[in-house]
């Protein structure tokens, strides 16, 4: 007895070592895909990064020795593996912009969008569930009408006219708040410890910084949450008005369960496999996407970042940044897989 429960530990423990390592090996698959594709067409693009580096007042001796430096005089599949090679050591060169190395960067500018994007996912998240499950509770409602709407236009609308709006109405004419940046460190004397302007407040325990913090974020967080909301809701509700049909629903109301505890503890538990993986890929759609709201609100953040390496042909940070955010997408996904068997315990016996 004793053996075969030996047996059947080690059975399992080498079942979950394989399966991890499956999909550590996916991930380095997925990972080299997006870098070798984006360095391909990083290369193909008609411009000149040794030019933009030189200076457009540079003659053609200076900008060959830029070249030279960066690497650009080699074929382009030397290219190809030295990059490679410093990406397996953690070295993903210099920036053009900033003359700093790309990882330096890539730490200092991080941290804002993460500030950003989590505000956001929550809010809207939490606001696309709750509101998703009243939409399919009372669908005929005057409250369920204006919520179409609403998401309609949410879909509608580009988040940088939206953005555009939101500065335009509470910071420019009413001042509610600030209309572009992140916590002005030197101003309020916080250190820079986390990036995180909120973070570093706390840290300080300056609460006027912290209030400061707060207010620069609400636009860009809105901007974000109108932009993604109508997704969220409109699944919410679909799959909670095809679970409140089933018969298990039915039976929990011949058994006199009151409508609250089928919506929350029975349905809802239900529908939120489909939603989950919906959050998981807005989520990296979200590290990516805050470049047009960083860029409207001048948040100091990764999109910001990227944006500028666009503008000047700075390949570097373009390459880590798709790093970034193809590392996010797969890392994501994994843990809303191993979330699954815990909102339905079906799962749990396959």
């Amino acid at each position: 007895m004793k053996n075969a429960r030996t047996l059947t530990s080690r059975s399992r423990f080498l079942s979950r070592a394989a399966r991890f390592l499956n999909r550590l090996w996916w991930l380095l698959v997925v990972v080299w895909t997006a870098v070798t594709l984006t360095f391909v067409l990083s290369r193909l693009i008609p411009a000149d990064p040794a030019r933009l580096a030189a200076g457009l007042q540079a003659g053609p001796e200076q900008v060959e020795e830029v070249r030279r430096q960066l690497g650009l005089d080699r074929p382009l599949l030397e290219q190809y593996f030295n990059y490679l090679s410093g990406v397996a050591r953690f070295d993903l060169g210099k920036s053009i912009q900033t003359r700093q190395p790309v990882v330096d960067d890539i730490f200092k500018y991080l941290p804002a969008t993460l500030e950003l994007v989590f505000a956001a996912f929550i809010t809207y998240a939490i606001l696309g569930i709750v509101f998703g499950v009243l939409w399919a509770r009372f669908p005929r409602s005057l409250g369920s009408k204006a919520l179409s709407l609403f998401t309609v236009l949410g879909v509608a609308l580009p988040v940088f006219w939206i953005g555009l709006i939101l500065q335009v109405v509470f910071a420019a004419n009413l001042k509610w708040f600030p209309l572009a940046g992140n916590l002005p460190y030197s101003k309020y004397q916080v250190e820079f410890v986390t990036g995180m302007g909120t973070v570093d407040a706390l840290l300080a325990g300056d609460i006027p910084a912290f209030g400061f913090a707060l207010k620069a974020m609400v636009l860009p967080v809105t901007a974000l949450v109108i932009s993604q909301f109508a997704v969220s809701t409109r699944l919410t509700r679909s799959t909670m008005t095809s679970e409140l049909q089933k018969q298990y629903v039915t039976a929990a109301r011949a058994r006199g369960s009151s409508e609250a505890r089928i919506t929350i503890f029975d349905a809802l538990r239900n529908a939120l496999n489909p939603v989950i993986t919906m959050l998981g890929l807005q989520f990296g759609w979200l590290l990516g996407g805050t470049i047009l709201v960083e860029v409207v609100f001048s948040w100091p953040g990764l999109g910001l970042y990227a944006f500028n390496a666009f503008r000047t042909f700075d390949y570097n940070p373009i390459l880590a940044i798709t790093i970034v955010i193809t590392i996010t997408f797969v890392i994501v996904n994994e843990l809303v897989s191993l979330l699954y068997p815990k909102l339905d315990p079906r799962l749990r016996r396959q």
